[in-house]
């Protein structure tokens, strides 16, 4: 094949624990060594990551960047200055395969129309899934659950691993001390992630059983059908267990998509193909190469994204003032209007470390998720769809008050909805200052799109809580 030259660009802040899995992973690139560059964009790192970049990668480009600029204009940054024919935006916190940038630029390279080609992401870490068969009892005075045993903390030494809930479990709940957990029913599994290596492992659960005659509660773990532990479990505080795995398990263990291209909804909330949810919370798929096919996908994945340079020239970059979350969305938007089209290439596979630079469902992130998600619509939407989603924001920010205020009153806990609100207050805050450029970009988007909106609404999705399989 011809090699055309590539820019791979990774955003970096007081990333250094994670950027020699990274760069070494680099260097093991079937693609053509002379064919391609690396960028770091460092956004004012205070952890020695510049330090490690010069002694240890010396063939990087450094852009130092004086203070944080954020996903969006870090990646801007790097944009400018690069010199390949494509740019690939490239997480930090990941472990490109072999072929990861071969299998990129092998779909863009056969798909003119190609803007963006978004890779495989898989969460960091393999997942065994344990059972969990339990003595339950049910509390009765209206409760009617079968109740087994709370698991207040699961731990097999994987930073950054992702622990699932996945059947079995009733939701979230507090002791009077704050400390949180989950009840069992008669059977439950948990998803655990495993940690690197060939030998025996081990999972450190914190356990108890409230029962009102304080006797022990009979637990058995499983690993399909191999009995693991038997454990007698009592108490109200939680105390340690300690679950030894065979060296076996690793080869039960199975990888979890994060995502294989991204889907919108109507109402602009964007979610990774290969999660759905269940009861609101969001659960990654095994994969089990269902998602195995070169396709066009609606937006891809900042994490993993070949990004043709001509598609910049002719739509313009990511948008600066996103800082980060759904610019990525918003860019496959724009490009879209413009007649390009997004590619999921399957066998580029990244390894990725969730949320390893950003904290999910933080103030932080709620802040810039929905005011960005708003701002998105604004830009590329329909008027119907601004006018629609803006004034439901607008009705919960009400709601949400009249919550507060009546949580007062009553003199009940109202420093949780109050904190909420603020956070709504802040989105419509930003929203309407954001107004004026607002209105420029979409004057400017709309104007120049090739592509009609109904063209555009056939990739939406109708109910954000109704698709298993994305």
């Amino acid at each position: 094949m011809d090699y055309p030259f590539v820019s791979i660009i990774i955003v970096n802040y007081n990333g250094a624990h994670y950027l020699p899995t990274c760069l070494d992973a680099l260097r093991e690139q079937t693609y053509r060594s002379d064919r391609f560059e690396v960028i770091v964009s460092d956004n004012g790192s205070t952890d020695g990551s510049l330090e490690l970049l010069r002694n240890r990668y010396p063939w990087v480009r450094v852009l130092t960047n004086q203070r944080n600029l954020g996903f969006a204009s870090g990646n801007n940054a790097a944009i400018k200055i690069a010199k390949g024919k494509y740019i690939v935006l490239l997480n930090n916190d990941t472990l490109p395969s072999p072929m990861w940038l071969e299998s990129l630029v092998n779909v863009a390279e056969n798909n003119s129309l190609a803007g963006m080609v978004t890779g495989r992401l898989q969460l960091f870490y393999d997942q065994l899934v344990l059972t969990f068969q339990v003595e339950a009892f049910v509390p009765g005075d209206r409760d009617t659950r079968e109740l087994g045993i709370q698991i207040f903390g699961v731990d097999s030494g994987t930073p950054g691993g992702v622990y699932q809930y996945l059947d079995g479990f009733y939701g979230w709940e507090c002791l009077p001390s704050g400390r949180r957990f989950r009840w069992t029913g008669p059977t439950a599994q948990l998803g655990v992630p495993v940690p690197p290596g060939n030998g025996e492992w081990q999972v450190q659960l914190e356990l108890a059983a409230s029962r009102s005659d304080s006797r022990s509660v009979p637990v058995k773990v499983f690993m399909r059908d191999t009995l693991l532990a038997e454990w007698s479990v009592s108490g109200i505080e939680p105390s340690d267990y300690i679950l030894t795995l065979p060296a076996i398990s690793r080869s039960l263990a199975t990888p979890l998509v994060q995502n294989a291209g991204s889907i919108i909804f109507r109402n602009g909330i964007g979610r990774d193909r290969g999660t759905f949810v269940r009861n609101h919370e969001v659960f990654y798929e095994a994969d089990m190469d269902q998602y195995n096919q070169v396709e066009e996908v609606f937006a891809g994945c900042g994490a993993s994204l070949l990004i043709r340079k001509a598609m910049l020239e002719d739509v313009g970059l990511l948008d600066d003032d996103f800082f980060m979350y759904y610019e990525d969305t918003d860019l496959s938007w724009r490009a879209r209007l413009r007649g390009w089209k997004v590619f999921y290439a399957p066998q580029a596979i990244v390894r990725h470390i969730h949320c390893g630079t950003s904290k999910e469902w933080s103030p932080f992130f709620i802040y810039h998720a929905d005011r960005n998600r708003l701002a998105m619509l604004f830009k590329n939407g329909t008027l119907s769809q601004v006018l629609r989603e803006w004034s439901k924001y607008s009705v919960r920010v009400i709601a949400s008050i009249l919550k507060v205020i009546y949580a007062v009153l009553r003199k009940v806990d109202w420093q949780t909805r109050a904190s909420q609100v603020s956070i709504q207050f802040h989105v419509l805050g930003g929203l309407l200052r954001w107004l004026p450029a607002l209105w420029r970009k979409r004057r400017w988007i709309q104007k120049s799109r090739t592509v009609s909106p109904v063209e555009i609404a056939v990739w939406f999705e109708d109910d954000v809580y109704a698709r298993r399989n994305l």
